[in-house]
């Protein structure tokens, strides 16, 4: 055998050793974890009972959703309720009822009612799922009105389950119409432990109609000191969204000049916000806090019924009622929360940084200080497209 010869079998064995080791790699199974020995949990329900414990309901994944032969389908989710004194125990009480040990690493949603999260600091309600290794921490955390476990039997109109379906309307009901926040097991830590010690939870309720019950999402609850103190109004959540850079998408309604007293019913121009960022500057007067918001944005005008032509003079003056519609929203907001003493805009976080000395004196104190702040806003719209070519209302003259 030549040297050349020899070299190339040495170097095709050293290409074919990564492929080998892998191989070997593939030979055993790793945990021995069987499928069948799981259940995978979608989403779970947290409640306060009158014998003070904690009941918790949970949402299993069913795999099989139909009987072969007989055409009939089921649903594709199972419930099971534990209760005890901690949730951990809660918990391995799942195995009494299903024989499967929970996994959480596909969960989508934690309700919690909000008697419970109004007693006790939500933080150490959830403290399991942040310590146990399976839950990640980008589960969204939602707050119930009256009991979180009657939403996990409401049936779903499109997913596969209710928790899937809580999961997606979030998300849509913050980016798509502003009218709710929206928060993960982090994001909720990271806020709730902050200087200002403030979060807001996207806030879930039922509203019955013709005999149908609808799970709503809108509005937002309000953490601080650890707890759920209080709710905000969908009506403020645009305002307050602003307020924290946080509006994604929605719709301003801009009311027509001249008519405040009139019906609302086609009384008013819409636009649809395309993008929008805000900024806050914290300023100290007097011993005052000073907050000045500045929000700079595009819409498109999606209904427009108040007038009868746009020209360019027309298009800035509705510019300008587009303006004012949000500096009137962020302003409310910014009155209800300093009437409510809570600082959901992170203005302690912010004085933390900038003035550290001057925090420290004001920490103690700081529900009150804040609430005596003095505040302006500001907003600077673009209005990028009418909606059609014409750019005047569709309607013919009158």
């Amino acid at each position: 055998m030549t040297t050349g010869s020899l070299r190339r079998i040495v170097y095709g064995l050293a290409a074919c050793l990564p492929f080998l080791i892998s191989v070997l790699g593939l030979s055993a199974c790793g945990d021995r974890a069987e499928l069948p020995r799981k259940g995978f949990v979608m989403g779970v329900a947290l409640d306060a009972t009158d014998r003070g414990s904690i009941q918790l309901s949970v949402q299993f994944f069913k795999p099989s959703q139909s009987v072969t032969g007989k055409g009939k389908s089921g649903r594709a989710y199972i419930n099971v309720r534990t209760e005890d004194q901690s949730v951990i125990e809660a918990v391995r009480d799942i195995t009494i009822h299903l024989g499967r040990k929970a996994q959480w690493s596909h969960m989508r949603v934690i309700l919690v009612g909000e008697e419970l999260a109004r007693q006790m600091p939500l933080l150490d309600v959830l403290e399991f799922f942040y310590r146990d290794h399976e839950p990640r921490l980008t589960s969204h955390i939602l707050i119930t009105k009256g009991r979180a476990a009657d939403y996990l039997n409401v049936p779903p109109y499109i997913e596969n389950t209710i928790s899937q379906q809580y999961f997606q309307s979030e998300q849509a009901a913050h980016q798509l119409s502003g009218k709710t926040s929206r928060i993960d097991l982090l994001d909720l830590a990271l806020q709730a432990r902050s200087e200002s010690g403030t979060a807001l939870l996207p806030y879930l309720y039922l509203q019955n109609e013709d005999r149908l019950t609808n799970p709503n999402i809108a509005g937002a609850a309000v953490l601080a000191q650890g707890r759920v103190r209080t709710i905000v109004p969908s009506q403020l959540l645009e305002g307050l969204l602003t307020l924290r850079n946080d509006y994604r998408s929605g719709i301003l309604e801009v009311p027509c000049e001249g008519k405040a007293s009139a019906p609302r019913l086609l009384q008013e121009d819409a636009a649809e916000v395309l993008q929008l960022h805000s900024r806050m500057t914290v300023k100290v007067q007097d011993n005052r806090l000073h907050l000045i918001f500045r929000a700079k944005g595009y819409v498109a005008i999606s209904e427009m019924v108040c007038g009868k032509t746009l020209t360019p003079d027309d298009e800035v003056k509705l510019r300008d009622r587009v303006q004012r519609s949000l500096e009137q929203a962020m302003s409310e907001s910014a009155d209800w929360m300093l009437e409510k003493r809570l600082d959901l805009v992170g203005a302690g976080n912010r004085l933390h940084e900038t003035n550290p000395r001057l925090w420290k004196s004001w920490k103690e104190d700081w529900p009150n200080r804040f609430a005596r702040s003095s505040y302006e806003v500001h907003a600077d719209i673009a209005i990028i497209t009418t909606g059609t070519n014409a750019g005047k209302p569709i309607r013919s003259e009158m």
